[in-house]
């Protein structure tokens, strides 16, 4: 009957949308300029520590998955930050706990040319995230150069 097709179509539609409508995640940025982005980075640390040092400059996103409407949305905050040489070491004193399990996550819908490629990252000390970012999942990633420091965090 035409009302039993009509509800089959409906259904297969409700569906469709249910498991896919808009997978992509969304993304947010902070601030425009470089000055911006360090004045958000340091106002994200200094809320559970001191600033270990000055930022010179800042990278930072945000991608949310999930829009929280059909359960609960997702997290993976991705920065880059470069410091003073002559702090590297109170940044890392002030680092969390050493890890050595971790995983390589690149974002899913923004491009970075600034984050790290999984051989890159493989080359960082690092170290629990906790501490300034307040999240147990994810690193804090020290690089060779002696300022160079990438953050990931996420929720799950």
């Amino acid at each position: 009957s035409k009302t039993m097709k009509t509800q089959w179509v409906l259904i297969l539609a409700i569906s469709f949308c249910l498991s896919g409508c808009d997978n992509s995640p969304y993304v947010h940025t902070f601030g425009e300029t470089s000055a911006e982005r360090v004045a958000v980075m340091t106002d994200i640390i200094k809320k559970r520590t001191s600033l270990p040092g000055s930022i010179l400059d800042a990278e930072c996103i945000e991608e949310q998955y999930g829009d929280g409407r059909f359960g609960p949305s997702d997290f993976a905050f991705f920065a880059k930050l470069v410091v003073e040489k002559a702090d590297f070491a109170t940044w890392k004193s002030s680092a969390g706990k050493r890890i050595s399990n971790w995983d390589y996550k690149s974002p899913k819908k923004a491009s970075l040319s600034w984050w790290s490629t999984k051989e890159q990252t493989n080359q960082l000390e690092m170290y629990s995230p906790k501490p300034m970012f307040g999240r147990s999942n994810g690193w804090v990633g020290f690089a060779a150069d002696g300022q160079t420091i990438y953050i990931l965090t996420f929720t799950m």
